[in-house]
């Protein structure tokens, strides 16, 4: 029985599926996909626990498979590393409002791509272990064992990687979390930059919008939330 982590490689050019599947099939069971579309199906069916996905694909591209990914309570779990030639803020910005977890530019670094999945892997474990609670905040609700936020009764759909950032700042009510911090609890990973936190929290202060607080930045700090009154 294979008991290595399923990875699934979306990208519509062979060479690279190929070139990747080679790469990390030492670490991982791999699947490929060419387009989104297929992507979003072989998620579904095939329940991978990590999804590597290129952004300019034919018929359905990465940003909108990504999307329906999230969507679905079956997929939205799932972590999404973002593998594109694209490399602008702007970018970086739609495919984190999308709920990808990470984005990483061609042409990329092998060990540092394997570096990241892993530590993606990771976290999603611990996410999964947490002990079971409720943590109610104002008017947001966290519930840990759903790995659901609601906002009074509407469901806020946030990417793990957002829901990760959300659960360490509730932990830590009113206490200020370094950027350092953040990328140690939440990515484990030291070659993330201040300026992709800052895009993570910038996408999750979006999405919760209607809480009855906020996420404040400290200035050359860090972050914290608290709740108006």
């Amino acid at each position: 029985m294979n008991t290595k982590p399923k990875l699934l490689i979306v990208d519509d050019e062979a060479e690279i599926c190929s070139l990747l599947k080679d790469l990390l099939s030492e670490d991982f069971e791999t699947d490929t996909a060419t387009n989104g579309a297929e992507a979003y199906t072989k998620a579904k069916q095939w329940h991978p626990q990590v999804i590597l996905m290129d952004v300019m694909m034919p018929k359905v591209d990465g940003f909108a498979a990504c999307e329906s990914i999230r969507n679905d309570d079956a997929t939205r779990h799932i972590p999404i590393l973002m593998v594109t030639a694209l490399n602008s803020g702007q970018d970086r910005m739609k495919a984190f409002d999308l709920g990808a977890d990470d984005f990483v530019a061609k042409p990329f670094d092998v060990q540092e791509l394997l570096v990241r999945i892993k530590s993606k892997l990771r976290r999603a474990k611990e996410l999964r272990n947490i002990p079971q609670e409720v943590v109610q905040l104002a008017n947001l609700a966290l519930n840990v064992p759903a790995r659901e936020v609601r906002i009074g009764d509407g469901l806020i759909d946030l990417s793990p990687v957002e829901y990760g950032i959300l659960t360490l700042l509730i932990a830590r009510q009113g206490e200020v979390i370094s950027r350092r911090e953040i990328m140690d609890e939440v990515w484990e990973d030291e070659q993330k930059s201040d300026r992709l936190i800052d895009a993570h929290v910038t996408s999750l202060r979006k999405k919760i919008a209607g809480f009855q607080g906020g996420i404040q930045t400290i200035y050359g700090e860090g972050y914290r939330i608290k709740t108006l009154s």
